[in-house]
C-alpha cells in the first residue's frame, strides 16, 4: 500500500516562514527515505490540505497520514483539521486518510525543549 504523509502547519503570509515549512517537509522526506512527504497549510498561504490530498491521490496514494505540526491543541487541532480530514475522506472514500497525533503530543517534546533551554542558558547536559 502506498502511503503519503502530509505535514500540516498553520501557514503564514511571510514567504520565509512558508519556505521554512516546505524545507522541513523536504528534510523529513529525505530523512525517512521516501518521496511521499508533502507540506500543506491551514490558512494564509497555499497549498491547502485539500489540494495536497488531491495531488497525493492523483499520484496513487492508497493511504494518507496527516501529521499536524502544531504544539498546542487549540481550535485548529480540535475542530478545523479533523473537519478537513473528514472532508478529504468523504471526497476520496477509497483512500484511507488518517490524522496522526500533533507534534506537541509527542513525548520527545519535553526533553527537546529542555535541551534547547539548557543550551540557551549555557548549562552542561546532565550526565
Amino acid at each position: 500500500m502506498t502511503t503519503a504523509v502530509i505535514l500540516i502547519g498553520h501557514g503564514s503570509r511571510a514567504p520565509e516562514a512558508q519556505q521554512y515549512f516546505l524545507d522541513l517537509a523536504a528534510a523529513v522526506r529525505e530523512r525517512i527515505g521516501t518521496d511521499w512527504v508533502e507540506a500543506a497549510f491551514m490558512e494564509l498561504c497555499e497549498p491547502a490540505l485539500a489540494t495536497v490530498v488531491e495531488q497525493c491521490v492523483a499520484r496513487g496514494a492508497a493511504r494518507i497520514v496527516v501529521v499536524p505540526v502544531f504544539l498546542h491543541p487549540g481550535r485548529h487541532l480540535q475542530r478545523d483539521i479533523p473537519r478537513l480530514v473528514a472532508e478529504a475522506q468523504a471526497a476520496y472514500p477509497a483512500v484511507r486518510i488518517e490524522l496522526a497525533p500533533h507534534l506537541g503530543a509527542h513525548p520527545a517534546i519535553t526533553p527537546l525543549v529542555a535541551d534547547i533551554v539548557r543550551d540557551a542558558l549555557g548549562a552542561p547536559a546532565p550526565s
